[in-house]
């Protein structure tokens, strides 16, 4: 069941707010046409365009959601259309600041202070004399002829208007919410037995390694169990080695074997082959008591199995494997005691959903709220994550009659797979988000599961994505997009992660429902797969991407982003067990993927072992985001000055870095520097310095 179209409304609202400003910047002209190809009148006819298809969203997304195939198309196509428009407006406001650029240059050498947010204490002054960039008519009548088709289309669709204008609901901001604690209901029985097993003096006399596979249905909660076990001061005092390691879809032996050496001896072990890596593994683990949990398995091969744990055989009696898994073959392969998590008890989700609604675990000081409440419970089917999510939805909702709705949504009675209750409960959630939120929840779908985030770093994405444009003026741009993450957060959207408190990610069916949402805009891909659907039309339409790499980055793998033309953001990332090591990449596989991405607004390269920055990055007029953090690169090229749109430049962690270019201060936009953990840069450009 596709919902993604569910986001078009605060994606139009961008669209809508994009047109006035441009359509000011032309009055301001006093009548010049200020844009090649484009015009008042164009402008106006364009807005209403937009307010149009915005009337019956509504209706077209209730009808795509009971299985209208020509609706959903009508919503691609709209989607795909509004991606389209907002990249011309951009090149439109890019001219324009390079207008206005040329135009100060040439009647005043005054500079002009701007700040930068929280990474560092340089402030700066800027001109930037870029050059022009004339709009192609052509460009502009192919989106005025895609809209008029598409009002067309609308038209046989017998889609019905909504009476309420979104564009006057979309930015009212709910009240905001603290961060909701933990709260862990209803596993006592499975908690107090696991940990008699981990801990106890009682030992089997016939074997050293014991496996505990603890499996259910995704968002009962096994994984929530395994890390209340794997933090207990208990256990920790018990084992005198442990690691932590999420496993899900690939079941890479040598990259959890590589893993878990690095968990017990905190030395990196590039580029060795596994009989080396299992050699020291076995060498570190001879005679030590350890802990070892894999988090989210999926490998049915025996062989498999039976090869990863061979060096676990070298450790002391009482030593136990801890398997987190939905596949009850897994348990059989691994000779594992199985702990099975069944549903919660309805007085158990009552609890739940009482406490992230509430903030208490029972209904005592809303007696209004309890029978609808119970019923809410109900529809959890047991299912912790669903009870979180849903009282997060309920957080902020006093009002009986908001219960009341989200008891009645019609999504309730669309038909179902079986055991796919807990999605539709998810999808309810997210199609109750404030719409300032949608987008930024979705966007989290370019992550691969599992993947831990910093909150800031996510904000920033936000940020140069255009996500809280519309919002600013209110309050800190930075300090807007910490509160959108908090009410995520509050939400169960995202959760905190129980082994780097720092870190943030998203269950794995949030992460199916966010790439559901997202659909053909996101694609991920690692070194581990394989590029099946290279000549993949809908490639061309892709937004957002990135790549995990644990070694290289070659240019057979890269070649299926090359036909990624639209492509906003695009990320290569270090798998994210391997900090200590940097992967590789070619300057040559890095240039010839930048010339092919000309819409990129966002590029982060981080853990990588590149010492030059190729001079093509200069030709990316839309770039908003660059990141090379904890690279080997030893300076930038000058050609960076030339972005006008850049709002973040990250180099945390670059120590052989020397320098920064003397021309940084033409970054017009750049709000965001972070130069921490820099230690070879001995000096800052002259205007930098205050």
């Amino acid at each position: 069941m596709a919902i993604g179209e569910i986001l078009l409304s605060a994606f139009l609202q961008v669209l809508f707010e994009k047109l006035a400003s441009l359509g000011l910047d032309y009055a301001q002209k006093k009548g010049r046409q200020p844009f090649s190809g484009i015009n008042i009148d164009l402008l106006n006819k364009w807005k209403k365009m937009l307010v149009t298809i915005n009337v019956v969203l509504d209706d077209a997304e209730d009808k795509q959601l009971s299985g209208k195939g020509q609706v959903k198309l009508w919503l691609d196509d709209v989607r795909d259309l509004a991606y389209d428009m907002e990249d011309l407006l951009d090149d439109f406001a890019i001219e324009a600041t390079q207008a206005k650029s040329e135009a100060k240059s040439s009647t005043s050498k005054s500079l002009v202070k701007w700040k930068f947010c929280f990474f560092s204490q340089y402030n700066s002054s800027v001109s930037n004399p870029s050059p022009r960039l004339l709009m192609s008519k052509a460009e502009v009548q192919k989106i005025d002829d895609r809209l008029e088709e598409i009002i067309t289309r609308k038209a046989h669709l017998s889609l019905t208007e909504n009476v309420v204008d979104r564009f006057d609901n979309t930015n009212k901001r709910l009240p905001s919410t603290s961060l909701p604690k933990s709260r862990f209901l209803g596993r006592e029985k499975e908690e107090a037995e696991i940990l008699e097993l981990l801990t106890g003096e009682a030992e089997n006399g016939d074997t050293t390694l014991s496996i505990v596979s603890i499996v259910g249905m995704g968002g009962v909660g096994k994984t929530a169990l395994a890390q209340r076990l794997y933090n207990d001061a208990r256990v920790s005092s018990c084992f005198e080695r442990r690691a932590w390691i999420c496993v899900s879809d690939v079941f890479d032996i040598l990259d959890i074997t590589k893993t878990i050496l690095r968990s017990f001896t905190g030395f990196s072990n590039e580029g060795e082959d596994l009989n080396t890596l299992q050699v020291k593994l076995k060498e570190s683990l001879s005679s030590k008591k350890f802990l070892v949990v894999l988090d989210d398995v999926w490998n049915e091969n025996y062989g498999e199995w039976t090869t990863l744990i061979k060096p676990f055989e070298a450790g002391a009696k009482g030593s136990k494997i801890i398997v987190t898994t939905r596949n009850r073959t897994v348990v059989s392969i691994t000779g594992a005691l199985s702990y099975p998590l069944e549903e919660l008890s309805l007085e158990n989700c009552v609890s739940l959903l009482a406490f992230h609604a509430l903030g208490t675990t029972n209904f005592e000081r809303h007696p209004d709220l309890e029978i609808i409440g119970k019923e809410i419970a109900v529809k959890c089917k047991g299912s912790p994550l669903a009870a979180k999510v849903l009282g997060g939805l309920l957080r902020d909702k006093g009002n009986p009659d908001e219960w009341e709705a989200i008891l009645n949504n019609k999504m309730w009675d669309l038909p179902m797979r079986e055991n796919d209750e807990v999605l539709r409960v998810l999808k309810l959630s997210y199609v109750h988000l404030p719409s300032y939120l949608k987008r930024c929840f979705v966007y989290c779908a370019v992550f691969p599961k599992d993947y831990e985030i910093e909150r800031d770093e996510l904000v920033l994405f936000w940020i140069v994505e255009g996500f809280l444009d519309g919002q600013k003026g209110k309050e800190n741009i930075l300090k807007l997009g910490r509160t959108h993450f908090d009410e995520l957060v509050s939400k169960s959207f995202l959760q905190q992660s129980s082994v780097d408190t720092s870190k943030f990610s998203m269950h794995d069916l949030l992460n199916d429902l966010a790439k559901s949402i997202a659909g053909g805009t996101c694609f991920n891909f690692g070194e581990n797969q394989l590029a099946s659907n290279e000549d993949d039309a809908s490639l061309e339409k892709v937004r957002y991407a990135s790549f995990t790499s644990l070694w290289s980055v070659t240019s057979k793998s890269m070649r299926v982003y090359h036909r990624m033309k639209v492509l906003r953001s695009l990320m290569l990332l270090h798998d994210r067990y391997s900090w200590d090591d940097k992967f590789h990449i070619s300057n040559k596989v890095l240039h010839d993927l930048l010339t092919e991405l000309k819409y990129l607004r966002v590029f982060s390269l981080c853990h990588c072992s590149i010492v030059e920055v190729p001079n093509c990055i200069g030709d990316l007029k839309h770039l908003r985001y660059l990141n090379f953090s904890y690279t080997d690169i030893e300076r930038l090229p000058e050609s960076i000055v030339v972005l006008c749109r850049l709002q973040a430049l990250i180099l945390r962690g670059c120590q052989k870095l020397s320098m920064l270019p003397q021309g940084i201060t033409k970054l017009v936009s750049l709000q965001f520097l972070d130069i921490r953990n820099t230690g070879s840069l001995k000096e800052m450009p002259q205007a930098l310095v205050i």
